[in-house]
């Protein structure tokens, strides 16, 4: 089995003509001049049935597109269960957002049966896109790639974690949005808006948001405000 970042695939054949590029209904629209750029920078790999392409943390590589077979895209909780995030046939195409997020793979990805990707080098990608768009376009591209993982992020908390965690959590993003880097935040909001973000109702919020004054990772401010004490919560996360 292949594992890792998908370099040590079985086979690697250099360049890819317009008309392989063409069938893929993602690309079938593009300019041939494009194309031609895409078919030098990109190549074809080869996994067998089971082998991994990448796994979730790894820097990102390449821009994967599938040309035959099947990838599952899917996320592991610490317990060691599974979400499948998506199945990728032929033509579409993956890890586009976290190129424009951190850097990081968000999922890991696994050949369903024999498969062959055109891979794009990373930086070969990001070029190609820049010389098509205007900076605007790079800002707004970047935003909606940060959204595509904080979207991720709410499946994978949802799916995983306990409501208390999902609800601590949600808190801490929030105060991280508010004030990056200091230790006491204030914020406002209802019970109902915390049970909406995490997937719960108020009355769970309720006596979780209880349990942790209880723990001194909140405490009571102004009026309908709260005081969430960030490296109170953070240890308590690690438990």
């Amino acid at each position: 089995m292949v594992k890792g970042n998908g370099t040590k695939s079985r086979h690697k054949a250099h360049g890819c003509n317009i008309e392989q590029l063409r069938q893929l209904p993602c690309l079938s629209q593009i300019r041939d001049e494009d194309l031609e750029d895409i078919g030098r920078k990109s190549f074809l790999k080869k996994y067998c049935k089971n082998d991994f392409i990448f796994l979730a943390s790894d820097e990102v590589k390449f821009f994967f597109i599938v040309e035959s077979g099947s990838v599952k895209l899917y996320k592991n909780s610490e317990e060691g269960r599974e979400i499948v995030i998506k199945i990728m046939g032929m033509g579409e195409h993956f890890c586009c957002a976290p190129i424009y997020a951190d850097n990081k793979n968000m999922v890991n990805a696994v050949a369903l049966e024999d498969t062959t990707v055109f891979a794009i080098p990373a930086d070969d990608f990001t070029s190609m896109l820049h010389s098509g768009l205007s900076e605007f376009g790079v800002k707004m591209l970047r935003t909606l790639c940060m959204r595509v993982k904080h979207l991720s992020s709410i499946v994978e908390n949802i799916t995983f974690k306990d409501v208390e965690k999902r609800v601590l959590m949600a808190i801490m993003n929030l105060a991280e949005l508010k004030s990056p880097g200091t230790d006491t935040v204030p914020l406002t909001l209802t019970h109902q808006e915390i049970a909406s973000m995490t997937g719960t109702v108020r009355e769970v919020v309720s006596r979780t948001m209880s349990k942790l004054r209880r723990c001194g990772i909140l405490s009571h401010g102004n009026q309908r405000e709260f005081i969430l004490n960030r490296r109170i919560a953070a240890e308590y996360l690690k438990h």
